[in-house]
Order: structure tokens, then C-alpha cells, then sequence
């Protein structure tokens, strides 16, 4: 299934560990070459070149079906969808070339990849002119693409297809009351991270660590947005017709105030006990984001007084969980990661401290005269 060798796959998560474990002082630059010029890998690049290459591939893909546009369009004039699927089987063709090339995380590929997936469902899309059927080839043909080119961004489509899929059902074809959207959307997030949490204990699937990641972010980010507030408030007004009047609110608005703040702490909690950035740091956004939904609706007290009152708070907390943390060794600590990069800290304060010395030359202004005779009659005036 996969269209690259495993091994070579390996190896390029076994070079990027080296890496990392340099950062961390653990091994030398010695032992970095060797594992780098020993194990045979496939051909990647980091992230900005990625980028470069991976406009590069979409202004390739976009000649090509300009090409193909220009020699064929005059043939098919009722049926254009045709053309599209056509450039959706030339991405198709290009990523298997890649692939074939060990090109893997090149950005070519990448461009490749995701430009046969886009074409193809807008083709399905003109043929069928159903977004439910859209959102289906999206999840399949995502999935496909995930597990075969080991392709991160395919995992997040294939996501957004499954959920899709399940809400356009009930918006289109009203197969159950919309009513139920928030909570059949809690559901699939709690779904979609109980199969990141299968996959990723299994030890086979290493290889998809980054694609499980982002599931997981993807899945905690649906959880909270199917239950917030200020979404299912909006999709009431726009789907079920809701006027929220002055003095009324949305049906079950208790308990989507509470879901509101009850799932950020959560994951909060959640973070701080497992030790996990990513729950900490969704954590951490989403409780200011309900923060900012519930005085979107209501406004409690001025906007400044709001700030202020919040940043006396934040500093209150960040000063305290500064002094507890600060000489503890384990756990969670206010101490550095090892794989930070500290020399950016360190040049930081060596600028600043040299940016606050002054360089201005010294002038000693002796008060001891020289000359005229005055220093014990070391010297001549100007009179006999």
C-alpha cells in the first residue's frame, strides 16, 4: 500500500532523532554525520525550502492543465468536468513518479499530492452536485493518500471529509433533527481521538507520528467548537431559524455555557497531568476564546477595566507558577528543555547588557597643572 520503502521512511525518523538528541548534547557532531552519511534516506527538505518547492509544484500542475486546457478545451465544451478529471489523474501519475523518485517531504510531492485530491473532488462535485457525496471521495481518497504517501496535510482532509460527510446528512437530508448537530459532533471527536489513541500505541504506525498528531489536534479542536457557545448559538440563527430575543436564548444554553469552560480546563487538567503540550496549549487557547465568547454576548464591565483586571491576573498567576516551579527538577518545571535552543536566550542577554553600557570614551580631567612653573617650579612661565 505504502509507495515508499519503510526502511528509508525509518531512516529519515531516525536521522531527525539524531538531530534532535545533538540539540539535546547527548551525542556529538561526530555521531550525527555518521548516522546522516550511514543510513540511506529518502529525498526531503526542511520547511522553507519544502515551501518553495511546494509553490514550485503547484505553478507546475497549473501549467500543465493550462496546457491541457488550451489543446483540448474546444473538444469538450459540454461535459468540462472530463478535463478536471484529467488533471486530477496527471497529479495522480505525478505523485506515483515522485514517490517512485524517493522524493517524500520535498514539497514537489506535496503540491503533487494535494492538487490531485482538490481537482478530483471538484470534478466529483460538477458530476454530482452534492457536497454529502463531495465530502465522502474527500474522506476516502484523503485517507488514501495518507496511508500511501505518508502525507500529514491528507490526514487533516480526511478528517474534515468525515465530518462533513456526517453534517451535511443532517443539514441536507435531514436524517435526524439538526438539534442533535453539537452533540453528534462531540461524538466524532471523541471517535476520531480514540482512534488516534489506538493507532498511536501501536508501534507499526511510528511512521505516521506527525498525520496522529494533527488527528489529535484536529479532534480536540472539534470537541470544544461542536459545544461552544458562540458556534451553536450562530448555527441555531443560521440552520434551525433561532431568533434569540432580549430576555430568551438558545434551547439548552446552560449547558453549552458550562461545555463552554468545562472542556478548556479539562484539557488543562488534562495537559498538566500527562505532561502534554498539545492538550495544555488547546487548553490554553480555547479558555480564552470562551473568555471572548460569553463577553460577546454580555458585557459584564468596561473593556479597559476588563484588560486590566485580566492582566493583574495573569501576572498573579504567571509570578506564583514562577516561584513554585523555579527549583524543580522533575515534572513539571520552569526549567528549560534540553532540546530548546538556550543560546538564543544567551546572545539575547548579551545584547541587551552590551546595548545598556555606554562606549563613550573616557577623558581623565587632571586637576594637577603642568607647565608655568606651578608644580614646584617644574616647568618656565611666561615672565623672567
Amino acid at each position: 500500500m505504502q509507495a515508499y520503502s519503510k526502511e528509508k521512511l525509518e531512516n529519515g525518523l531516525l536521522i531527525n532523532e539524531a538531530k534532535r538528541l545533538f540539540k539535546m548534547k547527548f551525542i556529538s557532531k561526530e555521531q550525527l554525520n555518521g548516522v546522516i552519511y550511514e543510513l540511506p534516506k529518502l529525498q526531503s527538505s526542511n520547511i522553507f525550502i519544502r515551501f518553495g518547492f511546494f509553490l514550485l509544484g503547484l505553478f507546475l500542475c497549473s501549467s500543465v492543465a493550462g496546457f491541457l486546457a488550451l489543446l483540448f478545451g474546444n473538444l469538450v465544451t459540454t461535459h468540462y468536468e472530463v478535463l478536471i478529471y484529467l488533471y486530477a489523474m496527471i497529479g495522480l501519475v505525478g505523485s506515483e513518479v515522485f514517490a517512485k523518485n524517493l522524493y517524500h517531504g520535498h514539497g514537489l510531492d506535496d503540491a503533487f499530492v494535494l492538487a490531485w485530491q482538490a481537482t478530483f473532488c471538484i470534478a466529483i462535485g460538477i458530476s454530482f452536485e452534492s457536497s454529502t457525496v463531495v465530502y465522502a471521495v474527500l474522506f476516502v481518497i484523503a485517507l488514501f493518500s495518507c496511508i500511501r504517501y505518508v502525507n500529514t496535510i491528507s490526514a487533516l482532509l480526511s478528517c474534515i471529509g468525515l465530518v462533513g460527510f456526517f453534517f451535511t446528512l443532517i443539514t441536507d437530508y435531514k436524517i435526524i433533527s439538526t438539534i442533535f448537530l453539537p452533540f453528534i459532533g462531540l461524538t466524532l471527536a471523541i471517535f476520531i481521538y480514540a482512534f488516534y489513541k489506538r493507532m498511536h500505541l501501536k508501534s507499526n504506525y511510528f511512521i505516521y507520528d506527525n498525520a496522529l498528531q494533527l488527528i489529535k489536534i484536529f479532534s480536540l479542536v472539534l470537541g470544544y467548537a461542536s459545544v461552544n457557545y458562540m458556534v451553536v448559538r450562530e448555527l441555531s440563527e443560521s440552520l434551525m431559524g433561532v431568533v434569540v430575543t432580549k430576555g430568551h436564548d438558545i434551547p439548552l444554553a446552560f449547558l453549552f455555557y458550562g461545555l463552554t469552560f468545562l472542556i478548556p480546563l479539562m484539557y488543562i487538567y488534562f495537559g498538566l497531568q500527562r505532561k502534554d503540550r498539545i492538550f495544555l496549549t488547546i487548553g490554553l487557547l480555547t479558555l480564552g476564546y470562551s473568555f471572548f465568547t460569553i463577553r460577546f454576548y454580555y458585557s459584564l464591565m468596561p473593556l479597559e477595566t476588563a484588560l486590566v483586571l485580566a492582566g493583574l491576573l495573569l501576572f498573579a498567576i504567571s509570578f506564583f507558577s514562577i516561584k513554585k516551579l523555579q527549583n524543580k527538577e522533575t515534572g513539571i518545571t520552569f526549567k528549560p528543555d534540553r532540546d530548546s535552543n538556550s543560546n538564543l536566550l544567551l546572545n539575547a542577554q548579551a545584547l541587551i547588557i552590551n546595548s545598556q553600557i555606554s562606549t563613550k570614551p573616557v577623558i581623565n580631567e587632571s586637576k594637577m597643572p603642568f607647565g608655568g612653573g606651578g608644580f614646584s617650579g617644574g616647568g618656565s612661565g611666561e615672565s623672567f
